[in-house]
């Protein structure tokens, strides 16, 4: 017999001293969530944004359906191939121009206006508009490189065209945050901002926050089941494991030849090298998702145009400039290397999806995570035929395992797909400006 009432709520907090760590889905919530009319897992969303564009005669299949040989730059998914779909043929309409203003229309779907170079509200803002209200966060924007590092007056346009795909209203771009310190007191800190004298404290004393909500822990793992307290050991390995991290990162010298190449250097607390950085932040998406602290998050893995050096891997001259390569091998071979990080970087976050099991399957089974750019051939500056992958099964509303092509329809009919999988009402997004033509065809299980 299930006693109801005895269930742990689903938006159970520890909390302690400058501290609320929220917990992930576990079997003993399961009674509570019977019966109430809703799905006890929710659907996550997201949108990583791939950077000055892609070599894509090494990210496109040359051949559809289920079958196609998997392409170089997506070979580190490959192991995940049943559970993305590449789409081809899909065009960002109103981004033509050279990096504002793709990057701009990516997620709005509009191109900046001639009169005051407004663009319309983004796909995100649109989805945290309508289901913000069920999470602690309604949504987040993250990315990398630093706000100064952005293309400014770039197609006559102010630095955020590139260094966002968020926007709030027409005029009110969002910023990323890169300071993976501020995004972890933000899913861990004991109120819905930051609080300073907290994070000050912690980080002068070396104090994590699971010391202070131990005794709560202590006393949870006494009252659940073998299984969930598996599921618990792993979800605070976890968070040590990226505090730990962050620590690291704020404990070395604020100067690094990567920061310095791009004349500045490197804040407190941002890890030296560009890996490193990436995934302290997809490994906190992760924890966001799967605590429901939120269901919307973008990730930008660099500025639209980004001129990051990438030293690392023998990269002189930064990411833009190599994109324009004029044919020269050397900068190709290069470029590829850098791709290929990216996607190393993506199998990772993708595989830690995977591996987190949620309800009847896993984390990445319950999400949709689209990800893509504004540009295919960056040396051309083309906006046709982006890269683009739509990750996660979508709670088995999604065809995965297939390489899907369309004939020249806007980036935004994905947008369209994504919110109709959702329930969200697009009718915000559907303004006469907007490139937007329907739902995308055979992408979705009928």
């Amino acid at each position: 017999m299930i006693i109801f009432k005895k269930a742990i709520p689903r938006r159970t907090f520890l909390r302690g001293a400058g501290a609320a760590l929220a917990l992930p889905l576990i079997d003993a919530m399961t009674p509570a969530l019977a019966g109430s009319g809703h799905a006890s897992v929710p659907l996550r969303i997201g949108y990583i944004y791939l950077p000055t564009g892609r070599r894509m005669d090494r990210w496109l299949p040359q051949t559809l359906g289920k079958d196609y040989a998997m392409p170089p730059t997506l070979e580190p998914l490959a192991h995940l191939r049943d559970q993305f779909s590449v789409l081809t043929g899909l065009n960002v309409v109103n981004g033509k121009g050279t990096h504002g203003r793709p990057c701009a229309a990516f997620m709005t779907g509009q191109a900046p206006a001639k009169k005051d170079n407004s663009v319309g509200i983004s796909v995100d803002q649109i989805i945290a508009k309508q289901i913000g209200h069920e999470t602690q966060l309604a949504s987040m924007e993250l990315g990398v490189d630093p706000p100064e590092w952005a293309f400014n007056r770039v197609d006559g346009l102010a630095g955020y065209y590139t260094s966002t795909i968020s926007w709030r209203t027409p005029l009110t771009p969002l910023p990323r945050q890169i300071n993976p310190r501020k995004v972890f007191e933000r899913l861990f800190g004991d109120t819905d901002s930051l609080d300073p004298e907290a994070m000050r404290r912690r980080i002068e004393m070396q104090t994590s926050v699971l010391d202070e909500v131990s005794g709560r822990v202590n006393r949870l793992m006494s009252t659940v089941g073998p299984s969930d307290r598996h599921k618990l050991d792993e979800y605070l390995d976890s968070v040590r494991e990226i505090e730990r991290s962050i620590e690291v990162a704020e404990a070395k010298t604020s100067a690094d030849e990567d920061f310095a190449g791009m004349g500045m250097e490197r804040p407190i607390g941002i890890p030296a090298l560009y890996a490193d950085h990436v995934k302290l932040m997809m490994d906190m998406m992760v924890l966001a998702y799967q605590t429901d602290m939120t269901r919307v998050i973008t990730f930008m893995l660099g500025h639209e145009g980004s001129n990051r050096n990438y030293l690392e891997l023998g990269a002189k001259d930064g990411h833009h400039s190599l994109s324009h390569h004029k044919g020269k091998r050397e900068s190709i071979a290069l470029l590829e290397k850098i791709e290929m990080l990216q996607s190393n970087l993506l199998a990772h976050f993708f595989t830690k999806m995977a591996s987190l099991d949620e309800g009847d399957g896993s984390l990445l089974d319950n999400s949709v995570i689209v990800t893509g750019g504004g540009h295919s051939d960056s040396n051309m500056h083309l906006s046709t035929n982006v890269p683009m992958l739509v990750v996660g099964r979508g709670q088995n509303k999604i065809r995965t395992g297939r390489h899907i092509a369309f004939e020249n329809l806007p980036v935004s009919n994905l947008h369209l797909s994504v919110m109709d999988m959702a329930e969200i009402d697009p009718d915000e997004y559907l303004t006469e400006t907007t490139d937007a033509t329907g739902i995308l065809p055979g992408l979705m299980k009928a």
